[in-house]
C-alpha cells in the first residue's frame, strides 16, 4: 500500500466539501431542506438523521420509530414537517421542531413502501406500495384518494407536477404513465421505451418534460402532453441506476447507481458533464440543494458526500470557453504602417527608347583592333528575326519567340536598322580594299570598272567608288578601320 505522502492528491475541486457521518448502515435517501442550511437522510439502519450542512454534525437525535429499512423521506414545502415511508408498511409524519411523530404511525399499504412525496402545496402526501398509489392528507393522516392501480407491477417511484395536479408513476411493467392527481384517472401512457424495470421519475422544473431512469442503463426524456420520447436515450457507466436528481433550474441531471462515480449530465446538449464526483464506495442515492449551491450522495460506506453543485458549471464554462478559442481564429498582429513613397512615372512603352551609347576611345592601332564582322542579310522592316531552333536528343525545337510586347518588338526594329547600317559600312569598306590592291599591283586605273553607288542610311548622299583620287586611296585602310570601328561600337 502507498503511503499517504506517496499517493497523488485529488485537485481541490473535485474533492467534496465534508462527509456526514453516523449512520451504521447503506443511507438510503437523501433531501434538502427550504432552507438549504440542513439536510435529511435516511438508512438501512432503520433511522432519520438531520444534518446541518455548515458543521457537517446532527442537529439533534436520530428519529427512530421504523422497525425496517427506510426507503424514502421527504421535507415539506415549508419545512416543518418530514415524512417517511419504510418497509414495515407504514408512513410517519415527523414534526421537525420537537422530533416526535404528528400523529400515529400510518397504515394501509398491505407491503412495504417505497416511496413517498409531499404536493407543492403541502397539503397532501402521496406515497406507493402493494402495486398502488394513495393520498394521505399532511395534516390528520387520513386517505385522501386512492388506491389507484394504474400499473400492472410494483411501483416504485412517483412525483408530482410542479402544478400539483398530475402524478407520474414508474414500475416494474416497464413503463411510464401520468394521472390525475385527485381521481387517479390516467391521462398519458402508458410511455414505452425501457427494456427494463424503471426505477426514477422527475419533473423538469417547468412541468413540460419527464426524466426516467431504468435498470437496463438508460436515462429517458419525455413529452407530457404527447407522451412521446425526446430524442435518443442517455446511456450511463452503470447497468442499474437508483436515484435521479435534477437541479433546480433544469440544466444538469444527477444520477446514482452501483459505482463510485456520481454522474452528471446536461440536458441540454444531453452531453454527460467533464466533471467527475468519485466517493469511496457505490452510491445509492442524491439529491440538488434548491438554491443550487449543494449536491448530496448518500453512499454504501454509510456517510453523506456533500459536493459544490458549481463545478458542473465551472466546467461546462471552461468547455465552452475552450470551443470558443477553438472556433476563434487568434487576432492578427499589428504591423506599423510604412509611408506611402510617390509612385515613378509611367513610361510609354509604345514609343521607341533611345538609349545614348558610351564614348569608347579610339584604339591605338587599327589593324589590332578589327575584328572578323560576319555579314549581315538583308531583311524586310516588319519581319522578325527567326532563332535558330535548338536541336536537342536529334529533336528540333521551335525557339522563337511568342506574344511580344510592343516594348520588345521596337527594340528589336532598332537593332534591325543598326545591322543594316553595318551591312552597307562592310560593303563599302570590301570593295575599297580589293580597289586599293588592284590599284597598288598595277599601279594604274582599270579602264571599264564599274562605279559603285551606296547609299547611306539616311540616303542624303552617295560614295562614288570609282574615284582616281589618290587621297581616296591612300585612306582606304583608315575607312575600312573606321567602318569596322563603328560597326564595333554599333555606330552609325
Amino acid at each position: 500500500m502507498l503511503s499517504s505522502s506517496s499517493r497523488t492528491r485529488r485537485p481541490d475541486y473535485v474533492r467534496p466539501l465534508r462527509t456526514f457521518t453516523g449512520h451504521t448502515d447503506t443511507v438510503r435517501c437523501v433531501a434538502f431542506f427550504p432552507d438549504n442550511r440542513r439536510l435529511v437522510s435516511s438508512s438501512w439502519d432503520n433511522t432519520i438523521r438531520i444534518w446541518d450542512l455548515e458543521t457537517g454534525l446532527q442537529t439533534r437525535a436520530p428519529l427512530t420509530g421504523h422497525t425496517d429499512v427506510v426507503r424514502s423521506v421527504a421535507v415539506s414545502p415549508n419545512g416543518d414537517r418530514i415524512a417517511s415511508a419504510s418497509e414495515d408498511h407504514t408512513l410517519r409524519v415527523w414534526d421537525v421542531a420537537t422530533g416526535e411523530l404528528l400523529y400515529d404511525p400510518v397504515e394501509g399499504h398491505a407491503s412495504g413502501l417505497w416511496c413517498v412525496t409531499f404536493s407543492p402545496d403541502g397539503r397532501r402526501i402521496a406515497t406507493t406500495g402493494d402495486n398502488t398509489i394513495r393520498i394521505w392528507d399532511a395534516s390528520t393522516g387520513g386517505l385522501v384518494a386512492g388506491p389507484f392501480r394504474s400499473h400492472n407491477g410494483n411501483l416504485y417511484s412517483l412525483t408530482y407536477s410542479p402544478d400539483g395536479l398530475e402524478i407520474a408513476s414508474v414500475a416494474n411493467d416497464k413503463t411510464v404513465r401520468v394521472c390525475d392527481s385527485d381521481i387517479g384517472q390516467m391521462l398519458v401512457g402508458p410511455m414505452e421505451g425501457h427494456e427494463n424495470d424503471v426505477r426514477c421519475v422527475l419533473y423538469t422544473p417547468d412541468g413540460q418534460r419527464l426524466v426516467t431512469a431504468s435498470d437496463d442503463g438508460t436515462i429517458r426524456v419525455w413529452n407530457v402532453i404527447t407522451g412521446e420520447q425526446i430524442g435518443e436515450p442517455l446511456k450511463s457507466h452503470t447497468t442499474i441506476i437508483t436515484s435521479i436528481a435534477i437541479s433546480r433550474d433544469g440544466t444538469f441531471l444527477a444520477t446514482a447507481g452501483p459505482s463510485t462515480v456520481m454522474q452528471i449530465w446536461n440536458l441540454s446538449t444531453r452531453q454527460e458533464a467533464s466533471t467527475i464526483l468519485r466517493h469511496a464506495n457505490d452510491v445509492s442515492c442524491v439529491a440538488f440543494s434548491l438554491d443550487g449551491r449543494y449536491i448530496a450522495g448518500g453512499c454504501c460506506d454509510f456517510r453523506i458526500w456533500l459536493w459544490d453543485a458549481s463545478l458542473p458549471y465551472r466546467s461546462q464554462s471552461s468547455v465552452n470557453e475552450l470551443a470558443q478559442q477553438i472556433s476563434t481564429p487568434p487576432p492578427i498582429p499589428s504591423t506599423p504602417v510604412l509611408p506611402q513613397l510617390p509612385l515613378p512615372p509611367e513610361i510609354d512603352e509604345s514609343e521607341t527608347v533611345r538609349h545614348s551609347p558610351t564614348t569608347v576611345p579610339l584604339p591605338p592601332s587599327p589593324l589590332s583592333s578589327i575584328g572578323v564582322i560576319p555579314r549581315t542579310q538583308n531583311r524586310e522592316d516588319d519581319q522578325e528575326p527567326v532563332v535558330p531552333a535548338k536541336r536537342c536528343n536529334n529533336t528540333s525545337v521551335d525557339t522563337t519567340p511568342r506574344n511580344r510586347t510592343p516594348s520588345q518588338k521596337n527594340r528589336d526594329g532598332t537593332e534591325l536598322h543598326r545591322a543594316r547600317g553595318i551591312g552597307r559600312f562592310t560593303a563599302i569598306s570590301r570593295q575599297f580594299i580589293q580597289r586599293s590592291r588592284r590599284h597598288r599591283n598595277k599601279s594604274g586605273k582599270r579602264s571599264g570598272s564599274p562605279a559603285v553607288h551606296v547609299s547611306n542610311p539616311s540616303g542624303s548622299a552617295q560614295v562614288n567608288l570609282d574615284s582616281d583620287s589618290a587621297s581616296h586611296l591612300e585612306d582606304a585602310d583608315e575607312i575600312l578601320f573606321l567602318c569596322c570601328y563603328f560597326a564595333r561600337t554599333k555606330r552609325h
